[in-house]
């Protein structure tokens, strides 16, 4: 389950963008609406551990995410509306190289995972293919596969 409890974020720049948000997520698959502005990304952001909140606490289960980002990040899957890419990094070796940062290290896990993800998103025949020549649905293809790992 993941706890948000009391979480606010307020920017350099004097802007709330959280307010005291709490929630309480149980296992599952969510999705998270809401107008322009509403703080949407700055939450997911603060989830994914790539800023802090300014107060508050947020667990995922018994793992304190703000004391231990990097447990979390060995778990996490995240997949932001935009992602860049490398321009000449095909979509396999691409993923292979992010299931090496997530901790898959042996070879034959490695690619037995790799090849998984690419056919459950329907990349497999794509797979040699530079990423950045993907079209906008595939490279959502691919960064769906890339939050998998996690």
């Amino acid at each position: 389950m993941l706890e948000i409890v009391g979480v606010s974020h307020t920017y350099a720049n004097g802007t709330r963008a959280l307010d005291n948000v709490s929630l309480s997520i149980p296992r599952g698959m969510y999705g998270l609406l809401g107008p322009n502005g509403a703080g949407k990304s700055t939450l997911m952001r603060t989830i994914a551990t790539l800023q802090t909140p300014t107060e508050g606490a947020i667990t995922f289960g018994d793992l304190d995410i703000l004391a231990q980002p990097e447990e979390l990040r060995k778990k996490l899957g995240y997949l932001p509306q935009d992602f860049g890419v490398y321009p000449r990094v095909t979509a396999y070796d691409m993923l292979e190289h992010m299931a090496v940062l997530k901790g898959v290290a042996d070879k034959g896990d490695r690619k037995a995972v790799v090849e998984s993800l690419l056919n459950q998103t329907n990349l497999w025949n794509h797979r040699g293919h530079f990423i950045a020549g993907f079209s906008g649905g595939m490279r959502q293809r691919f960064g769906i596969a890339q939050a998998l790992l996690g």
